[in-house]
């Protein structure tokens, strides 16, 4: 969900309502957004691709359906068998993609050339995956990433691509009945009586529900494109999103049952498991009959249990943090530490604890001191804040809080990824960060600025959420009703709501 603990960690005074929009959003059943904000949001020539499957990142590789890319090419195929995939793009020549191996053959006017892939071609629930390198190639123009984003282009666009990419994103405001989507511009996308306190994002299915039960998937058009009326509906990762039952049991009880489902609403992992987590480097862990594993796109179990588990993440950046019962000076502990995709300790439970990587970093406590480390494990900033002194959720946009405690109070203190801590000129208290936007609390009430410490707008919220795709969401609060506003990089309100109970 948009609103969770890291946002309760940053807004302290804002706790109680901040715990009630939580508890909404909990009984709406959907799944957290937390394990979707690094995903990678593909485009071609500046407009967002809506992928039947994936994006699928496969130890740092970004993979993208090869049907899907090779049609919008141009490409038809050939023939497909077991050794190779033949595509004729429209000129008439030919390119080989040569399963089990990271090289094809693209022939063009007067040559061919052998393109290298990161990875080889990856089958996933019948579909092959193809890395970027070889679907850049096939567009012609290779692939780009945007700085300072998760976008990918294909094929690019000119001038400022984030901020053209950005205004694909479609934020949501509960408005007189309705649920609203807005762009950062203020143009307003979609008007429906379905709810959803997310974001519409850059997805194209999004799980709504209607007169407060689960209906299913809503499509950009606000039609239902996938009736799904399961329990709880998760949101779509790499392709599959879970679902959720209640099952009646033999005793007279209810138990859980949790499996996935495709983006045309089949049921490609039956629902056999007590808990089902979003899908990320391939990867999603599941908990069936007391034992928790990870399993691929196919339901297959590919990281059995893991001895002496206690806790464990989803994957990002190719890693997952788990924490084990261990032994050290004659006295049961638990440690953290982290696996890669194949089941392997690439950091060993040392760690007190530790939280998934993000953007190459992770915090990490050793001896009761926190830190940063890379994802080979090697210290960027050592241990050296105490107990009391912690970082705050994970990286987003180069940057993390950390909470600096006093004797009598405490400082939200930003820093980058070299560790360095950053001063905002003239802050009160930092609330947030995000999209280069700092939030920060003044004369009790929220405001934003630049790093640099210019006021973008003053403190009069009771409480907001971070900028993202150009826009940050303000929300006042006249006697527990409240009005909602989207505002711009320029402090610009370019969308409200009216009076909302």
């Amino acid at each position: 969900m948009q609103l969770h603990h890291y946002f309760l960690q940053k807004h302290p005074l804002t706790a109680v309502l901040a715990a009630g929009l939580i508890a909404l959003a909990a009984c709406f059943g959907l799944g957290g957004a937390t394990a979707h904000a690094d995903r990678w949001e593909i485009f071609d020539q500046g407009e967002h691709l809506f992928l039947p499957e994936g994006p699928v990142e496969v130890d740092g590789a970004v993979m993208v359906p090869l049907r899907s890319i090779a049609e919008r090419f141009g490409y038809t195929f050939v023939s497909v068998n077991n050794k190779e995939i033949v595509l004729t793009p429209q000129e008439g020549l030919r390119t080989i993609i040569r399963l089990g191996t990271k090289t094809a053959l693209l022939e063009y006017e007067g040559g061919a050339k052998i393109q290298l892939m990161a990875q080889i071609p990856r089958n996933f629930n019948g579909a092959w995956f193809i890395d970027l390198a070889l679907a850049g190639a096939m567009g012609g123009q290779g692939h780009s990433t945007v700085p300072g984003t998760n976008f990918i282009q294909l094929r690019p666009v000119s001038g400022d691509a984030k901020e053209q990419l950005e205004r694909q994103y479609w934020f949501s405001f509960k408005d007189k009945g309705q649920t609203v989507f807005v762009n950062n511009q203020g143009q307003e996308k979609l008007q429906t009586l379905y709810t959803s306190p997310l974001d519409f994002g850059y997805d194209d299915l999004l799980p709504v529900k209607k007169s407060g039960y689960t209906a299913g998937y809503m499509n950009r058009a606000g039609e239902l494109a996938i009736d799904a009326p399961h329990y709880q509906l998760g949101l779509f990762s790499e392709g599959l999103a879970w679902f959720k039952d209640l099952v009646n049991t033999e005793n007279g009880g209810v138990t859980v049952r949790m499996g996935y489902m495709n983006r045309a609403g089949k049921v490609i992992i039956p629902g056999i498991y007590n808990r089902a987590e979003d899908f990320s480097d391939g990867l999603a862990k599941v908990t069936r009959a007391g034992k928790t594993y990870y399993i691929n796109h196919n339901g297959q179990m590919v990281i059995p249990p893991i001895p002496g588990l206690q806790n464990s993440e989803s994957f990002s950046d190719g890693l997952a943090a788990v924490t084990v019962r261990t032994t050290a000076g004659g006295k049961r502990i638990l440690r953290t530490g982290f696996i890669d995709t194949a089941g392997k300790w690439v950091s060993k439970p040392i760690y007190e604890s530790a939280t998934p990587f993000s953007e190459g970093i992770a915090t990490a406590t050793l001896n009761g001191k926190s830190g940063l480390i890379d994802t080979a494990g090697k210290w960027i900033v050592k241990p050296q804040y105490s107990s009391g002194s912690t970082f705050l959720g994970q990286f987003r946009d180069g940057h993390i809080l950390l909470t600096l405690r006093g004797e009598h109070d405490y400082t939200h203190r930003l820093v980058d990824t070299k560790g360095k801590i950053i001063t905002v000129p003239g802050t009160g208290q930092l609330a947030g960060f995000g999209d280069g936007i700092v939030s920060y609390n003044d004369t009790g009430g929220y405001g934003f600025k630049t790093v640099a410490g210019q006021v973008i707008v003053k403190p009069m919220y009771s409480y907001m959420w971070n900028f993202k795709a150009g826009a940050g969401k303000g929300f006042i609060d006249y006697n527990d009703v409240y009005e909602a506003h989207l505002i711009n990089k320029a402090g610009k309100v370019v969308w409200s709501t009216g009076m909302l109970e």
